[in-house]
């Protein structure tokens, strides 16, 4: 009867160690793999990141061919105003107007939005007739 425990006990153990064997193979990565894998997605999302910077530059940070004085007065809110004049003295430069700023976040806007907009426009515009 003891013999039969034993080989009981044996039995669950070769099992067991089995399994556990198994599932080191189903993930056989090491911790330096992961910590490689880590650091190349860590240098991935800097570089994202600058290249983001770079591409708001370059897209938001340029002067407009408009003057000024040929465009429309619109009011924008003053905290907008105060962010807007932050943002053209340090990212800027000051090198660009408020109204070359917003004429270029417009711009992007469009071209970005520009199949939404002309969706939803179509969608509500009602014939007179």
């Amino acid at each position: 009867m003891i013999e039969i425990i034993i080989v009981v006990i044996v039995l669950i153990s070769f099992f067991w160690l089995l399994v556990k064997a198994r599932k080191k193979d189903k993930n056989p990565r090491t911790e330096k793999e992961i910590s490689n894998e880590e650091i190349k997605a860590k240098k991935s999302t800097e570089r994202k990141k600058k290249q983001r910077e770079a591409d708001y530059i370059s897209l938001f940070m340029s002067n407009s061919d408009i003057k000024a004085r040929s465009g429309k007065l619109v009011y924008i809110r003053p905290e907008y105003h105060q962010n807007v004049s932050k943002i053209i003295h340090v990212i800027g430069k000051n090198e660009i107007s408020i109204f070359s700023y917003i004429d270029n976040v417009l711009k992007n806007h469009f071209e970005e939005f520009h199949e939404e907009i002309t969706e939803n426009y179509r969608e509500n515009i009602k014939d007179i007739f």
